[in-house]
């Protein structure tokens, strides 16, 4: 496969105008998770903004203007918004600051290097956040992060209730929450922090679990190519003459009979052999002796099988260095495919409908997904904000 795939003949987006929808931004957009699932519920995003230009690449692959620029080095961000954004309003500012040093792993890895993580500039990245509010005065804001947040002590206190004291000097009505999204019909056990602010005192909808039940990775992804490891076509034609389920279903809808980004990791022989020795939820420290490498008093979680029937837990980013924390769920010394997960895999367990492709690479694919909001979750979030306003228009 090229270095680049973004120059294939891939499908083209559709081109949309605000109409009388309500209209947003994404500020730290990432690949475009959130404002995915904001579009998916009827909210226009009409721009997004990030510094990388992988996922910019993705991001405007998929939706629609997004813009490579630093957030921190934006002074005017009035005359910005108005240069790049095809909107005279914006109704809405949505996004997610970079949470490495939120997160328990970016905090010990930090603290590892001898970095305070409460110094280190990337908590402050939230305050730029709230540039964009206080200066294009939305109607409501969402700022998502990961649970951590809350955690973390801040100016004598809570950096969540922090925030949120923030933007009620702002004029904001604003409240914080954990979501879980499995309980929003994505297959994943993952929980992130939403702080949801409304210009005034009114009050706040917020999302109500959608199902009783999870979405297991095998109603996820049972559909798939079972393709071997190491494959590394882009483009593969999607054959599968079985009965799908209602998530394989949405997740299918307008991908026709293609199917992108379906490529593995290369194993060597002795991963192979021990993704074959391992039980459904099996990790590493179960593993025959002869088979490890590690440590198996530190690394007990190194490898780990998916379950079938249950959801997957959480995809980080880290799955961009190694996969062996999500192993495909192939029985024990069956036939396999014994490998860890495919790019397409991780997206559905992400939510990421087929037709939204990734570019350029695996690796940029990866931390992308590990990086995102899953697009449903992200949905039921816009939909609780829509029904607050009466639908989706103004």
């Amino acid at each position: 496969m090229a270095k680049y795939i973004d120059k294939m003949n891939l499908p083209e987006r559709a081109e949309k105008t605000s109409g009388s929808r309500i209209v947003a931004i994404d500020v730290f957009c990432g690949a475009g998770g959130l404002s995915l699932g904001f579009e998916q519920a009827g909210v226009d995003v009409v721009l997004g903004i990030d510094f990388d230009p992988k996922c910019i690449s993705t991001y405007n692959q998929n939706l629609k203007n997004g813009v490579v620029k630093d957030v921190t080095k934006i002074r005017d961000v009035s005359n910005f918004v108005s240069k790049h954004a095809d909107s005279d309003r914006i109704d809405l500012v949505i996004g997610g600051p970079p949470c490495q040093t939120f997160s328990p792993v970016g905090r010990i890895k930090l603290r590892s290097l001898g970095r305070d993580p409460e110094s280190d500039e990337r908590t402050k990245l939230w305050r730029y956040f709230f540039k964009f509010v206080k200066e294009l005065s939305p109607e409501f804001f969402v700022m998502e992060n990961v649970p951590g947040m809350a955690n973390i002590i801040y100016n004598g206190g809570n950096l969540a209730e922090h925030i949120v004291s923030f933007a009620r000097k702002l004029g904001y009505n604003a409240e914080w929450r954990i979501l879980d999204a499995s309980e929003f019909g994505v297959p994943q056990r993952r929980k992130r922090l939403f702080i949801i602010g409304r210009k005034g005192n009114r009050p706040i909808n917020w999302p109500e679990k959608k199902i009783k039940k999870p979405i297991t990775v095998w109603e996820a992804i049972s559909d798939l190519p079972k393709v071997p490891h190491g494959f590394r076509e882009n483009e593969i034609e999607y054959d599968f003459s079985g009965r799908l389920t209602p998530y394989q279903k949405l997740m299918r809808q307008g991908a026709g009979d293609v199917l992108y980004n379906h490529m593995t990791r290369w194993h060597n022989e002795d991963d192979l052999r021990a993704f074959s020795l391992l039980p459904e939820g099996g990790r590493y420290v179960d593993l025959p002796d002869e088979l490890k490498r590690y440590r198996d008093d530190i690394f007990k979680d190194r490898y780990r099988k998916l379950i079938r029937n249950q959801p997957s837990w959480t995809i980080d980013a880290h799955i961009s260095k190694d996969s062996y924390r999500y192993i495909y769920p192939s029985k024990k010394g069956g036939p396999g495919p014994h490998r860890t997960i495919s790019v397409r895999e991780a997206a559905r367990l992400q939510s990421f409908p087929d037709t939204f492709i990734f570019l350029p690479t695996l690796t940029h694919a990866f931390r992308q997904i590990g990086n995102s909001v899953p697009p449903l979750l992200a949905k039921a979030v816009a939909s609780a904000i829509l029904r607050s306003l009466g639908g989706g228009t103004r």
